[in-house]
């Protein structure tokens, strides 16, 4: 790790820690629990808030900065996941040049409120999420981490009712008629499927 790289890595690590304490002062001030406790009891908000950031990616397992462990590698993915769909939303909106108007004045007006709305769920998730699910996505993206460095890939095909299983050079290409079940290519679901198995163990281990 080069001093560049130390640096970026402890700046980007202070915002983080910074965001946190703050969130966690709020939450105690304002709301009478801790930031901890609010984010595992609001899975389902936190959900609903990624998934409309996510809106406009399609394949959020091509975004694997989400899941760095450098803390401006992971501040960076967080801003182009929210940033793009709020893009691509303003860019439809837009009235092509030269051509004739083809919105209704009542569509604008109407999804003007909903993309301030939408943009403020987007600060929300940015401020209030995006700080502490660094530190769980730090602990559960290790193994779609580690994924990611195989050099190796598993190959599968379906002969009759039988499962063959083959491994390859992840640069090798896939046969005709076998697919790739290369884990290293959905480190975003994997990771997320460990935040959920995270979650459940310890809400299994407090008691909340």
């Amino acid at each position: 790790m080069n001093l560049r790289h130390l640096l970026t890595f402890i700046a980007g690590l202070g915002i983080l820690l910074t965001l946190s304490i703050i969130n966690n002062w709020i939450f105690i001030a304002w709301f009478n629990t801790t930031y901890l406790k609010w984010y595992l009891a609001n899975g389902t908000l936190i959900g609903l808030a990624s998934t409309i950031a996510s809106l406009a990616w399609g394949d959020m397992n091509k975004h694997a900065g989400l899941i760095s462990a450098h803390p401006f590698g992971y501040i960076g993915a967080c801003l182009q996941l929210v940033g793009l769909p709020l893009y691509t939303m303003g860019m439809h909106l837009k009235s092509p040049r030269n051509q004739p108007e083809t919105f209704s004045l009542f569509d604008r007006l109407v999804t003007i409120p909903f993309m301030f709305i939408l943009v403020g769920i987007a600060i929300i998730w940015l401020v209030v999420i995006v700080p502490l699910q660094y530190f769980v996505f730090l602990i559960c993206g290790a193994p779609a981490r580690a994924f990611q460095h195989s050099p190796r890939q598993a190959i599968v095909r379906l002969k009759g009712s039988q499962l063959e299983v083959k491994e390859i050079n992840t640069n090798e290409k896939v046969p005709e008629g076998w697919w790739s079940a290369n884990l290293s290519q959905k480190p975003v679901a994997i990771t997320n499927l460990f935040v959920a198995l995270f979650f459940l163990i310890i809400k299994l281990l407090i008691g909340y």
